[in-house]
């Protein structure tokens, strides 16, 4: 399961991120990395982006890179 498979309110704990190293480090200082709890605040129409909470920040991502986060649902 992705972030992309959350609804607008859901909150899950991040298992892994599967994208290159330096996307890594720069989602992973926006406190979205392994471990990590994040929720989903809002969803664009047709989900092509996504405001997450995750820690203090408040982060969008587009729809490729909320594919590459595997979640776990809590």
């Amino acid at each position: 399961m992705t972030i992309c498979d959350l609804k607008k309110g859901e909150r899950a704990t991040v298992l892994r991120v599967e994208t290159d190293e330096l996307l890594k480090e720069r989602l992973r200082m926006l406190n979205i990395s392994t471990n990590r709890d994040v929720t989903v605040l809002k969803v664009s129409p047709f989900g092509k982006t996504f405001l997450l909470g995750a820690g203090s920040a408040t982060v969008a991502l587009r729809r490729e890179i909320a594919n590459a986060i595997r979640v776990f649902r809590a």
